[in-house]
């Protein structure tokens, strides 16, 4: 019973910390390339890719780890 639950603990703990380091890589790097207020240029209304798929990833991506976790939990509970 441990092994499924310890699988799946660290797999949530890895997904966590692969998108925490690219947010802290895309903040660094965003802060040396927009440190002078003079390189920025027209500010940015929307861009429809970008809009999509920064709300469908994590969506997928939350949606796979329920997934995982019901089949382990059914799993747990049926005996198998």
């Amino acid at each position: 019973m441990r092994g499924p639950v310890n699988t799946f603990y660290f797999g949530v703990v890895a997904i966590t910390a692969l998108f925490a380091l690219i947010v802290v890589l895309f903040v660094v790097y965003s802060a040396f390339t927009y440190r002078d207020a003079d390189k920025m240029g027209a500010p940015m209304t929307g861009w429809m890719p970008l809009d999509l798929g920064w709300s469908l990833i994590p969506f997928f991506v939350s949606i796979g780890i329920f997934v995982w976790a019901s089949i382990g939990f059914c799993r747990i509970v049926s005996g198998s």
